[in-house]
């Protein structure tokens, strides 16, 4: 794997809404499609920081496994296979084994295809707004199968487009609306639109949410609890369940990961990126980064912060 795409996994680093979920670094901001080639290396311990978003994201494994949590629920993904994930679910993926899986990841935004109010609200926002289906594993035959083609075939459309207002904004759609078409053939009930959340995720968002405004300043497991509504000890089971992680690791992992834009796109001092990101101090930083990167911050800066990206 080169380190163009290596460099691709951090563009997924984003800015969040008003409700915290995240917004996507899209390939073009104007057009909702974000479209690249990732590795499990290019995140702290090899796992993602758990999140959440309107769009619907498809990940095909092109080598390797990685397991996807979506909500709590554990599903190992290998090769030639992959998984659908839908609009504001919880969920990242990661190797507990620390391995190296190649994928790719599609994330699309249901606005794409809001022709109209009637079509949008009867064909996709059922789909994608199904609670009776939070993921779909997708396996390389059948119909999922021609889900996974076609997001091999988006893929390759935007490798090959080398201008980005050239770039096949119809085949995107068309793609889209054919992977979607197969999604309302095949998924089970789709006419429970807008039940709510269970309380607990509601309340792990809610947490996720605080860690995520205040990543940079000096947070507390008591200050995590009271964003969730609970106390210390449910906080750190909610984590465990629905994160696999303590709260406390959870913010570290998030802050190495957001140190990762400054560290890669610009000369700025250790110490400083280690402050503005929440750490109290370069060696506490850099110590916990060879932790989890397995090399120091510079080492990581020389070997991957200065390679020419794809736009």
């Amino acid at each position: 794997m080169n380190k163009r795409k290596q460099n691709r996994t951090i563009e997924y680093c984003s800015t969040f809404n008003t409700d915290f979920s995240e917004t996507i670094a899209y390939n073009n901001p104007l057009f909702p499609a974000y479209i690249r080639y990732g590795i499990l290396s290019a995140y702290p311990d090899y796992s993602a920081v758990s999140h959440w978003h309107n769009d619907l994201e498809f990940i095909l494994i092109k080598s390797g496994e990685m397991t996807y949590n979506v909500n709590g629920e554990l599903i190992v993904l290998s090769e030639n296979n992959g998984i659908m994930v839908n609009s504001r679910q919880l969920h990242y993926g990661f190797s507990p084994k620390r391995h190296e899986c190649e994928f790719i990841c599609v994330v699309l935004s249901p606005e794409l295809l809001r022709s109209n109010e009637w079509f949008y609200h009867n064909y996709i926002k059922c789909i994608a707004e199904n609670p009776a289906c939070p993921y779909l594993f997708l396996e390389r035959e059948g119909w999922q199968g021609a889900i996974l083609a076609q997001i091999e075939k988006l893929y390759q459309i935007f490798v090959a487009c080398t201008d980005k207002e050239a770039a096949p904004y119809f085949e995107v759609i068309t793609t889209f609306a054919s992977i979607m078409k197969q999604l309302y053939e095949n998924l089970p009930v789709r006419n429970q639109i807008g039940q709510k959340e269970a309380s607990e995720l509601t309340a792990v968002k809610n947490m996720i949410s605080y860690i995520e405004e205040h990543f940079a300043a000096r947070i507390t497991l008591e200050d995590i609890a009271s964003a969730g509504a609970c106390c210390k000890s449910r906080c750190s089971l909610l984590f465990k369940k629905y994160l696999r992680d303590t709260p406390m690791t959870y913010t570290m992992k998030l802050r190495l990961q957001k140190s990762l834009v400054s560290l890669l796109s610009s000369d700025e001092h250790i110490t400083a990126i280690a402050l503005e990101h929440g750490f109290c101090g370069a060696s506490y930083y850099c110590e916990t980064f060879v932790k989890y990167y397995g090399m120091s911050p510079l080492q990581y800066r020389k070997q991957h912060g200065h390679e020419e990206t794809d736009g």
